[in-house]
């Protein structure tokens, strides 16, 4: 334990130059789809929407080598297997090549053929031919990066998301001339930026091989990751399919909004959440001692929970103001917005458990996860709208009732798989960000001044955790000290 949290002191400059990176490139990526839609018209920015399908289901084509290998990986370098991680990555990397190269031509060719046949529009034919360039380059990124992340750290991962960003300024000025193209450009680009920054430390030394017996194992572990992946994504459109059916179009474009909280709320968490599954996954691979990773996965959701905590009263509070300055047409859907941060919060802050699931390989509980959040959603969206009337707070509360159930079934699945106690999972994540949250909406319909009530439900935060928490957060800082 003192071992593994020297490494978390000493990488820790690292963990926040990667979550700073993140939210930048988020943050430079959103403005430039506003500046975008300057000199897009909306029929080509639809065309954009639809060729983004292809992308979504062709990236399926990896079946799953690449979530085995993101969990799997970290576990092999921490047990010291250095012939099986040289092989295993041979392995996945050679599937990859061939898979998405021999489907990237075949898709071309398809392409190529309908739009003879059938004179489709010359703008769908090259987006389309642009999407199967750009889907294949970025799963050449991803495996670079998930490599570089547990290879290298996450120091130099954060300098090439930040290098990447060099594909913006030159879309910029080439959307000008080239109209829609630059949208496709600047993701083919930042790929591209991306895979020759990680060649050194993922791709040079890489050697063509395919063991069949390995693939075998690396897809059979990894298809439920990537079927509870595409649950997942199923999950994150029904609201959008419910305000459809129940509701109208005009009310989604509002939704839009809140759509954008999500996004970015659940962003930090997130990326969080990704450093510590590397981390996480190093330590089990080097003990194989599940109540280590249960006591280690404490620490680290009290930390979560805190921060997660933050990044909630300082959307709830200041997205209204953020929509009524920038945004006005939106305003009628910050409310909604409200609502799915506070569900999402507290999903949020127990992704540190769920990480314990995926170091395990209980594949089937994650995917009960998935189909079980989807099933609530449905459900609670749907009985909202007839329990609360037809709007889109009614499906937003849906939404975040069905991720606040998922909490419960992925603290019991830690429970049951990993012998962690119920109460102390609740304390260390779920409690904090409830009991930081509930006070911070009461202030922020008490005061009318938001920022003096945002600075009230901040020090009650504080004084919250240095009573409740002071033995946790002194325990953290008694093992950095050794």
């Amino acid at each position: 334990m003192k071992t593994f949290f020297n490494n978390i002191r000493k990488y820790g400059v690292e963990q926040i130059f990667y979550i700073s990176a993140t939210i930048a490139s988020a943050g430079v990526h959103f403005v430039f789809s506003i500046y975008v839609k300057a000199f897009v018209s909306p029929l080509e920015y639809g065309m954009y929407s639809a060729c983004l399908l292809l992308q979504t289901y062709m990236s399926y084509l990896q079946l799953g080598t690449l979530n085995a290998f993101n969990r799997d990986y970290p576990q092999r370098v921490g047990a010291g297997e250095k012939e099986k991680c040289e092989q295993y990555r041979n392995t996945v990397f050679s599937f990859l090549l061939t898979v998405f190269l021999l489907a990237g031509f075949l898709a071309i060719g398809i392409v190529l053929i309908v739009s003879k046949v059938r004179c489709i529009d010359v703008r769908y034919t090259i987006g389309l031919i642009l999407m199967v360039v750009i889907t294949i380059d970025t799963k050449i990124e991803n495996y670079g990066s998930y490599r570089c992340r547990i290879d290298k750290g996450f120091k130099y991962i954060s300098f090439t998301i930040s290098a990447e960003l060099l594909s913006v300024p030159i879309s910029f000025f080439l959307v000008r001339d080239v109209g829609y193209y630059a949208i496709f450009i600047n993701s083919i680009l930042a790929m591209i930026i991306g895979v020759v920054f990680y060649y050194n430390s993922s791709f040079k030394d890489f050697k063509y091989v395919l063991d069949k017996e390995l693939l075998f194992s690396i897809v059979k572990t990894g298809m439920p990751l990537l079927i509870s992946g595409l649950i997942w994504t199923v999950v994150n459109s029904i609201d959008k399919f419910v305000i459809l059916g129940f509701i109208n179009t005009e009310a989604l474009r509002v939704y839009g909004i809140a759509q954008n909280a999500f996004t970015y709320m659940i962003l930090i968490p997130t990326a969080m959440s990704q450093i510590f599954l590397a981390q996480m996954g190093k330590e089990y691979g080097r003990r194989e001692d599940v109540n280590v990773l249960s006591a280690v996965s404490m620490k680290f959701s009290a930390i979560l929970a805190a921060v997660t905590s933050m990044i909630a009263l300082i959307a709830y509070f200041f997205l209204p103001v953020l929509v009524d300055s920038f945004m006005p047409s939106y305003s009628d859907g910050v409310a909604a917005s409200q609502i799915l941060i506070l569900g999402l919060s507290i999903y949020a802050a127990t992704l540190i458990n769920g990480n314990i699931l995926t170091i395990l390989k209980k594949n089937g509980a994650l995917l009960l996860n998935s189909v079980l959040v989807c099933l609530f959603n449905v459900v609670c969206s749907i009985g909202y709208v007839f329990v609360f009337g037809s709007k889109i707070e009614s499906v937003a509360l849906g939404t975040s009732t069905s991720y606040i159930f998922c909490t419960f079934v992925i603290i019991y699945q830690v429970h049951k798989y990993a012998k962690a106690d119920i109460g102390l999972i609740i304390k260390a994540s779920v409690m904090p960000v409830c009991i930081s949250l509930i006070p911070g909406i009461v202030f922020f319909n008490l005061i009318e001044n938001k920022i003096g009530g945002f600075a009230v439900a901040v020090c009650f935060v504080i004084l919250f955790y240095g009573f409740f928490y002071r033995k946790q957060i002194l325990s953290i800082a008694r093992e950095e000290q050794r």
